[in-house]
């Protein structure tokens, strides 16, 4: 605190304090706005070459309002924001961050010591009058200047020069000029009022201020040193004829002359050599603090004589007045009589409102004083509450009317337990009475030897006592009140007796140590690992009375039992939860079925065991699939899939050590992994002996069941030291063992993953090309056999390849429907063929191959319909092809997409006929118009019978149905002549044109008839 004098308070009660004094906060904001502009224009234009203000009111305008302020928190706020203005001042006026912080730091401190100063001396600093006070401020003034000084000398050496005499004299003569005369004037101008008018007119004001003003001009602004012997004249009839606050004026005037005339260039400049003590302006400060020093005294002590003239005239006019004085004392004694009755009843009303029971006894504990409250409490012995009654008759009174169920039966040793009480007050107890409430009675003795006894009502209070107590014997769960120190067991509640088996005599000998294993984490315990963690349940076993054990979860919360430190316990039995958590633990890594290790622990197994094959041991990893499981489960059932899978997985872990793991990765699917291996071969021969158990018959139900299996395998670090990429291996060599021949393995070879990634690598490389538009269309023309007029083509699909050339269908039509990407292609394939075949001659027709994939989707009769629509193409002119097999795949769907393309007028051909299922069925119930015979009958007309009885029974059949045949892959005059013989009315192959590009196309569609008869 800034005033001794003040009581000390609180962070808390002074964070309030601020909060609500919003008028004081204002005016520290002010203080501070000036404070900052006065420092701004102190450092931008008084600054000299040791970069120290030369002109410093700053300081004095800080101390005054600190000395005006009557609250500490009001000086704490005024120091505060002056010291933020004081830096802002100077980061406006670009000082350095380090020489910013460190002059205002020393700004503040010359400040608080002032002040200090100042308080100590003096117990009223803010009246400033008297030559006394006057000495008391200057030697603050000087002392804390000279500290600030020093202060600031350290500061400028530690940031931008080095500590020299005229830093020091340049900051305490402006810090001294500014206290001295800024400060004595602010504080008198503010309490003018109070002070004694002056005897001088106005003008004589005004001449005398006006002379100091020019003279100090002349002075300062042009040099005219010579002059300088007028201005103590002007003074001292300022000090004379206007008083001491007139005189603070009169020297804040020359401080602001000189501030003035530095500001606007007036001061001449400073001219130091390195011999001078003192510049020119320093010598200017001088001048006026000698002035001050010496003016300033004489005007205080022709004040003092003046206020001493007043005193003793007002001594006489005392001294005529006290007989009258004397004539009214009587009176005021009547008076204060009055006062003092006012002020018994004041009390009474005082103690009447208060909602406690309160009585005040003199020193014979006799009645003095009561509330209302009180005479309800005792309402039964109201007739003994008087004023001069002794309360021990008035006690004796409410036993003998049995007011005090505690004292029944021991009615004496409580009346004396009762007055001991009441003559020694010690700690406070509880009186029960008769009616059922319960009082706290808290009584003390005054310093005349009287009694205060206070009545709080507790009633609810031991209520809700009763209430925690019954909640804690009947809570469902074990509870415990142990002791803080030695863990003594000092309650239990029913449910502690009977879950644990011991009686509450048994647990009143017991300690919480001795029925569980572990200590407590206790309640705000200085253990830096527990602070904060008693909210949360802490684990231990307890032990029952017959020995057996029990996991628990634990709940502490500190009180006070009896008045001793305690903790309560709440346990909870968690037995049966770890138990089923362990279980729950251990199927999340095991496989419900075998019991075998599944997918999650053997990753973490061969997470340990690839660390081990990092530092050069050999393990392997084996994939086995069932080759027949399916077969069994579809035929036998999914119990029976169950039985042989359990007796497999028995299988393989009685052929494995102990080291080793065998999981069930799903399914058929089981994984085993091997460790410490001496060479290669050892995990070969274990594959082939884990084939031939497999391979043995297994008996379900009454019959032999024969499975077999495959295993891949992979080795470590031979292969990969990788888990994932170790099982991804192996899976390639299961994948090319079962791709071989079931029931045999395979170790991995680099040539697997080549091929796998050359694979994955053509995906990428069709996805890219479906995406991009890199596929092409080729049109192979379709003839009419009678008349070689080309009536359509077919579009097929060619894709070239940057690195394969020109790559068939076969190569990447698969991987398009693998990767899902079918539909796609399949829909660009139609817009463009259709968009291709508007170009031709109107009446030849386009057709397009449709796989099975591309007619489930439910989107592909609206696929047919965007082709034609964007296109223009009239709808008979597009053929759809659609393979037997495409078909057979799901009759009754693909019949239901094919009536609805058909009704939009597109023709439906069957493709590669008779290489298929070969459904007749499927030829009256899809509405095919065209029949195109497989190029491989066409083949071997010319030197099979078989072929040619095949090809006249196909013609015979579209004949009898209505259906156009086409025949494929014609190659050679004879195997045209042999179609045409046979009744084919339409014909494509190589013999006429081989697939070609659009623009191609359309050139050999526009030719004429004679020109291909002749060519074939």
């Amino acid at each position: 605190m800034l005033n001794s004098g003040d009581h000390l308070r609180s962070f808390s009660q002074l964070g309030k304090l601020y909060a609500a004094d919003n008028d004081g906060l204002a005016r520290a904001f002010a203080v501070a706005i000036i404070f900052g502009i006065v420092s701004y224009l102190s450092i931008s234009y008084t600054q000299n070459v040791d970069r120290i203000a030369t002109i410093w009111p700053a300081n004095g305008i800080a101390l005054a309002a600190v000395i005006l302020a009557k609250r500490p928190w009001r000086r704490h706020q005024i120091l505060f924001l002056c010291f933020i203005a004081n830096i802002v001042a100077n980061i406006v006026a670009h000082r350095e961050l380090a020489t910013n912080i460190g002059f205002a730091l020393t700004n503040t401190l010359e400040t608080y010591v002032a002040f200090r100063i100042i308080n100590f001396k003096e117990s009223k600093p803010s009246e400033f009058r008297s030559l006394r006070f006057l000495m008391s401020f200057s030697i603050a003034a000087i002392a804390s200047s000279t500290i600030a000084a020093i202060a600031a000398a350290f500061v400028a050496a530690a940031t931008y020069e080095a500590a020299t005499l005229h830093v020091f004299t340049s900051w305490f003569l402006a810090d001294l000029l500014g206290l001295l005369t800024v400060t004595p004037a602010i504080i008198r101008l503010r309490l003018a009022r109070t002070a004694p008018s002056s005897m001088a007119s106005s003008w004589e004001v005004y001449a005398l201020f006006t002379a100091l003003a020019i003279t100090m001009v002349l002075v300062v602004g042009l040099s005219e040193r010579y002059l300088a012997f007028l201005i103590m004249p002007v003074l001292v009839l300022i000090a004379c004829r206007l008083g001491p606050n007139a005189t603070s004026a009169a020297t804040l005037l020359m401080s602001a002359v000189v501030l003035i005339c530095t500001a606007i260039g007036l001061q001449s400049a400073e001219q130091l050599s390195h011999l001078a003590v003192f510049t020119d302006v320093q010598m200017t400060q001088l001048l006026i603090l000698t002035a001050f020093l010496t003016v300033m005294p004489l005007a205080e002590t022709i004040d003092s004589q003046s206020r001493l003239q007043e005193r003793l005239s007002a001594e006489i006019a005392l001294r005529d007045g006290l007989n009258d004085h004397l004539q009214t004392q009587e009176q005021a004694i009547s008076e204060q009589k009055a006062e003092l009755e006012k002020m018994h009843n004041r009390l009474k009303e005082a103690i009447e409102i208060l909602p406690e029971g309160i009585v005040i006894l003199d020193a014979d504990n006799r009645y003095v004083a009561w509330n209302k409250k009180y005479a309800q409490i005792y309402h039964r012995a109201i007739d003994t509450i008087v004023v001069g009654g002794s309360l021990e008759e008035a006690v004796r009174i409410g036993l003998e009317r049995q007011m005090y169920p505690e004292a029944f039966g021991r009615e004496e040793a409580w009346l004396a337990e009762r007055l001991k009480n009441l003559r020694t007050p010690a700690l406070p107890h509880e009186q029960l009475l008769d009616d059922g409430r319960c009082y706290l009675i808290e009584e003390c003795r005054t310093s005349e030897g009287g009694l205060i006894s206070l009545r709080i009502d507790i009633t609810e209070m031991k209520q809700r006592e009763a209430s925690i107590r019954l909640l804690f014997e009947n809570n469902p769960l074990p509870m415990f009140v142990v002791s803080r120190d030695k863990m003594a067991i000092l309650a239990v509640n029913n449910a502690a007796v009977s879950h644990y088996g011991y009686s509450r005599r048994d647990f009143s000998r017991l300690s919480l140590r001795e029925i569980q294993s572990g200590d407590l984490i206790l309640p705000f315990e200085s253990s830096v690992q527990h602070i904060g963690q008693t909210d949360d349940p802490q684990s231990f076993k307890h032990y029952r009375r017959d020995g057996r054990s029990m996991e628990v979860e634990v709940y502490v919360r500190p009180l006070v039992h009896e008045g001793r430190d305690a903790l309560l316990i709440a346990a909870i039995d968690v037995t049966e939860r770890r138990k089923a958590d362990r279980k729950a633990a251990y199927m999340a890594r095991h496989d419900a079925l075998t019991s075998l290790p599944n997918r999650h622990l053997l990753a973490e197994r061969m997470q340990l065991a690839m660390a081990r094959a990092k530092r050069g041991d050999r393990m392997a990893l084996l994939l086995l699939d069932l080759d027949n499981f399916k077969v069994v489960n579809d035929t036998l059932g999914h119990a029976a899939g169950d039985e042989l899978l359990q007796v497999m997985a028995d299988r393989l872990t009685k052929t494995l050590r102990e080291t080793d793991t065998v999981a069930r990765l799903g399914g058929d699917e089981f994984a085993v992994l091997i460790v410490d291996l001496d060479h290669p071969s050892s995990a070969t021969k274990l594959a082939e002996r884990l084939i031939s158990i497999l391979s043995e018959p297994v008996r379900i139900g009454t019959k032999d069941v024969i499975c077999g299996g495959s295993v891949g395998i992979a080795m470590a670090p031979d292969h990969s030291c990788d888990p994932i990429e170790l099982f991804r291996l192996a899976d390639l060599a299961l994948y090319a063992a079962k791709e071989d021949q079931r029931g045999t393995y395979r170790l991995f070879e680099r040539e697997l993953d080549a091929k796998v990634k050359a694979r994955n690598l053509l995906e990428t490389e069709v996805r890219d090309a479906i995406n991009n538009n890199e596929f092409e269309l080729h049109y192979q023309p379709i003839f009419c056999v009678q008349t070689m007029t080309a009536v359509g083509a077919e579009a097929l699909l060619r894709w070239r390849h940057p690195r394969l050339g020109l790559a068939s269908p076969a190569d990447f039509i698969p991987i398009a429907e693998e990767i899902g990407m079918i539909a796609d292609l399949g829909a660009k394939v139609l817009r463009q063929a259709c968009k291709e075949a508007m170009a031709w001659p109107d009446q030849t027709s386009v057709s397009v191959n449709v796989s099975a994939i591309e007619l489930e989707a439910e989107s592909f009769v609206d696929t047919v319909k965007t082709a034609l629509a964007e296109s223009g193409l009239p709808s008979h002119r597009l053929i759809i092809e659609v393979t037997e097999s495409t078909i057979m795949k799901d009759v009754q769907l693909a019949t239901h997409i094919l009536r609805q393309v058909c009704d939009l007028g597109v023709e439906i051909a069957m493709d590669d006929f008779g290489t298929g299922y070969s459904s007749l069925s499927s030829l009256t119930k899809v509405p095919f118009q065209k029949i195109k015979i497989d190029r491989s009958f066409v083949r071997d007309l010319a030197i099979s019978m078989e072929a040619r009885a095949i090809l006249s029974t196909i013609v015979e059949l579209a004949r009898t149905l209505g259906m156009r045949t086409t025949a494929e892959g014609v190659e050679t005059a004879e195997q045209f002549e042999i179609v045409k013989d046979y009744g084919c009315t339409l014909a494509q192959g190589f013999l006429f044109q081989k697939a070609q590009p659009a623009d191609v196309i359309r050139e050999i569609l526009r030719a004429e008839p004679d020109t291909r008869q002749n060519a074939a």
